[in-house]
């Protein structure tokens, strides 16, 4: 990725947080965007994303949201590892040699990466899809509430009396 690509996101991003903290989250979403869009491996700027999503959008939003950044996440990082290696065929043939020895190489041939960011959205991905599936119904439980209400405020009927039972008399 190029340099100025770069530095594009990061004004998109800091014009984001700007924004973000004057209370103009709609705008500030956009900028975020913009900044992933630029730059798909700016990972603050995918963070602050999640945070509004989290606290204004619903939890289905969100999972998209989580799931798009993940892939564009992993897709920039594969990218920029076939750059370099294409960039330093030399040092990557040697140091391949030695990652290989070292069990550091993935089926694929590129080195492993133990990315934290990945992992921390992985695991929010399954906390939420984990939520929204074991959920309450809110209609249900509204419905069971209005029902109870209902059936306290209504007048109790007397008792009918048995009809097979003979009237007494009162002295």
């Amino acid at each position: 990725m190029s340099r100025r690509k770069q530095i594009r996101s990061k004004q998109h991003f800091d014009a984001g947080l700007v924004l973000e903290k004057s209370g103009e989250t709609t705008e500030a979403i956009k900028c975020y965007q913009k900044a992933t869009t630029t730059n798909p491996s700016n990972s603050h700027a995918w963070n602050r994303l999640m945070v509004i999503f989290r606290k204004t959008r619903t939890k289905d939003d969100e999972v998209k949201l989580i799931r798009t950044a993940i892939s564009e996440y992993r897709q920039s990082a594969e990218t920029k590892k076939q750059d370099w290696i294409e960039e330093n065929k030399q040092k990557a043939d040697s140091s391949r040699e030695l990652a290989k020895v070292l069990g550091m190489l993935e089926p694929t041939g590129l080195p492993k990466s133990d990315d934290g960011t990945i992992e921390k959205w992985q695991t929010r991905l399954y906390l939420l899809e984990y939520r929204i599936k074991n959920a309450r119904k809110k209609k249900a439980r509204t419905k069971k509430r209005s029902s109870k209400l209902s059936d306290k405020t209504k007048p109790k009927a007397k008792k009918p009396e048995n009809p097979k039972q003979p009237k007494t008399k009162k002295a």
